[in-house]
């Protein structure tokens, strides 16, 4: 005899295999929240541990389709974390947007400073500092953080000298940053890398339009070249503009250009890079053409060195 009940026993094993969609958040709940704030808010523990919420870090939820990167992270740990504080070091670089030498990645510490007499912070995910009370510091979308050039001051024993310069010249271009700004600080710190920051006080320059120029400025100036003009104007003899290029050593008509991966991805950039060296080149000016390889690889910035010395001081 046939069995009535078979659709409906279906029906409720189908019911019962669906997952089911987690109960709304309170709306006095933000975005990301304590799970201290969610328990006052009334919302039941097996609700924080739903799949369309994540834990930053213990204690904190976030949604799970939200972004994954350092200014969340940060926001997410600063709900957690004992004040004062502030961030500092790296995760104060990449919060203030300052050029660092490798891109964030979610394992990648979060730098946090607190004045001392205060405990060091040990949370997971955490490099605590001490010497707070001694630095100024800046407000990132709400997020305290060392000031800029306190920062560049503090990551001068744990970057490379060309990496330091890099920021200097970025500070430079921005505002608020002189020279003497960057002599002073430099001169005020004497731990490990306070030789290589008072260094690049005296190298940074304003005219320097990436990083990766910066890093190539600091080679030549490490080879005891001539240092260049830096995104200056040529012109032909009877006045007309010809280009501004990344780097002019105009006594021996002799430009250089750093070209970043834009210059291959980017055809109309391409173009332009082609007709813009054959107008230096119609001038008499010699065009020396370099990339990241050029400063990376050992046997190619042998080669530009071997080129430079020889078109500059031969």
């Amino acid at each position: 005899m046939p069995d009535h009940r078979m659709p409906h026993r279906l029906a409720e094993a189908s019911l019962s295999g669906m997952a089911r969609r987690p109960a709304p958040l309170p709306d006095a709940l933000r975005p990301t929240f304590t799970t201290a704030q969610a328990h006052r808010a009334g919302v039941r523990p097996d609700r924080l541990r739903a799949k369309d919420l994540r834990t930053p870090t213990a204690g904190v939820r976030s949604p799970a389709a939200a972004e994954v990167d350092v200014h969340n992270t940060a926001r997410a740990y600063a709900l957690v974390l004992p004040p004062p504080f502030a961030f500092s070091h790296l995760t104060a670089a990449r919060l203030l947007g300052l050029p660092t030498p490798r891109p964030w990645t979610p394992d990648e510490r979060l730098h946090v400073m607190r004045p001392k007499g205060t405990s060091l912070l040990t949370r997971a995910g955490v490099h605590g500092h001490r010497g707070l009370e001694r630095r100024l510091t800046d407000f990132v979308d709400g997020l305290a953080v060392t000031d800029p050039l306190e920062t560049w001051a503090d990551l001068a024993h744990e970057l490379a000298e060309d990496d330091l310069l890099a920021i200097a010249d970025d500070l430079l271009a921005r505002d608020r940053t002189r020279p003497k700004d960057l002599e002073r600080i430099a001169a005020d710190r004497s731990t490990r890398g306070s030789v290589a920051l008072r260094r690049c006080a005296s190298l940074a320059r304003a005219g320097s339009a990436s990083p990766w120029e910066s890093k190539a400025r600091h080679a030549f100036l490490t080879w005891r070249l001539p240092e260049p003009e830096l995104n200056a104007d040529v012109h032909t003899s009877d006045g007309r503009w010809l280009a501004r290029p990344d780097f002019l050593w105009r006594a021996r008509r002799v430009v250089g250009e750093y070209d970043g991966d834009q210059h291959r991805t980017d055809r109309a950039q391409w173009q332009y890079e082609r007709e813009r060296r054959a107008r230096l080149e119609d001038a008499g000016f010699t065009y020396v053409e370099m990339t990241s390889l050029s400063l990376t690889s050992p046997r190619h910035r042998d080669a530009l060195r071997e080129r430079l010395t020889r078109l500059l001081l031969g």
